[in-house]
């Protein structure tokens, strides 16, 4: 299946990203990120707008007897949304064919794909929508947090996750035939089977692992077995896990 490519002729990104992946060895620029509100005049213009409309629907109804206080919270709502938005209106994520540039302005940080140690996913979901978020820890230990509000963030963390699996999936195989203990968090892995910490269910047991709604379950023949769910959050190379897992129950076939 063929990627999206967010990205516009003319627009893909400014001259001094394209010199620090250049001078990095990051390849083709693959897609661009970016919050869907990036100009400041409108995020103070929607803000002011709605406080308008807000106190002028308070006199109103103010007039004709009625008090409603939640209406008096709504311009509170507003500024903090203006303030939260400008503070991420220049951010960027630049990902390139090996690695990426989280920027805020006409330079940012590199992160190489062969630079990262643990990648973590965060499902945050509320009554109306769901939000992404994607920790990328580099070896050298800083970390790099970006999802919301950035638009098509959960294609971005995909993106991330693949490409880091391609990288960190054969030396997990190769610690596994080892006889090695493999530690994704709370999670284990070793040839005895997978662990939560407090279950061990042997791989003759397991026919997949599967996430939903931001936890982390097995399945036994298509069935969640009881065994207590882990966040997605929790666990590091949450992508590198399901991988050697499923690569593991092949093999048992």
């Amino acid at each position: 299946m063929a990627q999206t490519t967010y990205t516009t002729p003319g627009q893909e990104a400014p001259g001094e990203i394209y010199q620090q992946a250049a001078q990095n060895g990051l390849g083709e620029l693959a897609a661009v990120y970016k919050p869907r509100f990036t100009n400041s005049f409108l995020i103070l213009g929607i803000a002011l707008a709605i406080t308008i409309i807000d106190i002028a629907a308070i006199v109103v109804i103010y007039e004709i007897g009625f008090i409603v206080y939640y209406l008096v919270a709504i311009p509170i709502i507003a500024i903090i949304w203006a303030i939260n938005t400008l503070g991420s209106a220049n951010l960027r994520v630049y990902i390139f064919t090996t690695g990426f540039i989280r920027a805020k302005g006409r330079k940012g940080e590199v992160v190489r794909w062969d630079q990262v140690q643990a990648i973590w996913e965060k499902v945050t979901r509320s009554r109306y929508s769901t939000s992404f978020t994607y920790t990328v820890q580099r070896a050298d230990g800083q970390t790099f947090k970006q999802g919301s509000p950035l638009q098509n963030s959960r294609d971005m963390g995909l993106r991330m996750m693949r490409e880091i699996s391609k990288l960190h999936l054969p030396a997990a195989q190769a610690a596994y035939r080892a006889g090695q203990t493999l530690s994704f968090g709370r999670i284990t892995v070793n040839q005895q089977g997978l662990s939560n910490g407090k279950v061990i269910v042997p791989w003759n047991q397991l026919s997949n692992v599967a996430v939903q709604s931001g936890k982390v379950y097995i399945e036994k023949d298509g069935y969640r077995l009881n065994w207590s769910p882990v966040r997605s959050a929790e666990v590091p190379n949450l992508s590198v896990l399901i991988a050697l897992v499923k690569s593991i129950v092949q093999g048992q076939k």
